[in-house]
């Protein structure tokens, strides 16, 4: 009986083990047999691996100050405003500038004073009459008008040249006699005469002989009106 019993138990072990090794043996052979198929189960594709994961790669900068591993941007050159300039009753002119470089950055302003501008207002504070302010200088203002060559042409073409004095006799010379003298020298009395010399040339006829008879009332003593037209002093 005891003999039976010993048989039994060894067969239930024999039994027990070899149902073991046979799961064992299932488990470890199916992964290498199964063929499985990754990815596109529409195409009949055998052992192949189709990786479906999306992968996202941020790339993240970060700007340090100085010293540190990478170099922070430049900043951006902003013109400096020039204060004076500009304004209403103002001949400056503002000019500024910037430039950024990889490395630097430059700013830069300053002021330049207008030439046309400065004349019109001396023009304008010799022209006017004391009472608005200025000195009534009317030759003065027309003066200092004439030393732009624009305007000195523009009023030679409007029959109108510009005055002149005549440093011999101490008058001021107009209309016909500031003309003959700007002919004697053209280079020292016309404004703008090197930029435009065939002009001038040929208007004052430089080098020409001037034959024309003056002008009788030109000639004659100058009287004032009171002397031409009181009758009092006609009969006399």
């Amino acid at each position: 009986m005891l003999e039976h019993y010993q048989r039994s138990v060894t067969g239930k072990q024999l039994h027990d083990l070899c149902v073991k090794t046979l799961l064992l043996l299932l488990f470890w052979v199916t992964p290498a047999l199964s063929n499985d198929v990754n990815g596109d189960l529409n195409n009949n594709y055998q052992d192949s691996v189709v990786d479906s994961n999306n992968s996202t790669e941020a790339i993240t900068n970060n700007y340090n100050a100085a010293g540190a591993g990478s170099a922070a941007p430049v900043m951006s050159a902003i013109a400096p405003t020039v204060m004076g300039a500009g304004g209403n009753d103002s001949c400056l002119m503002p000019r500024s500038g910037g430039i950024s470089l990889s490395v630097v950055g430059l700013t830069g302003g300053r002021a330049t004073q207008d030439e046309h501008c400065n004349r019109r207002k001396n023009a304008r504070l010799l022209g006017a009459p004391q009472a608005v302010g200025g000195l009534g200088l009317q030759v003065s203002a027309i003066s200092v008008l004439c030393q732009d060559p624009s305007v000195f042409r523009s009023m030679m073409l409007a029959n109108t040249p510009c005055p002149i004095n005549d440093t011999r006799t101490g008058k001021l010379l107009m209309g016909k006699a500031a003309i003959n003298k700007y002919k004697e020298s053209p280079a020292t009395f016309v404004v703008g005469y090197m930029d435009a010399k065939e002009f001038w040339d040929t208007l004052l006829r430089v080098g020409e002989e001037d034959n024309e008879p003056e002008d009788v009332e030109a000639s004659e003593p100058r009287r004032s009106i009171s002397d031409r037209f009181r009758t009092s002093k006609q009969r006399k």
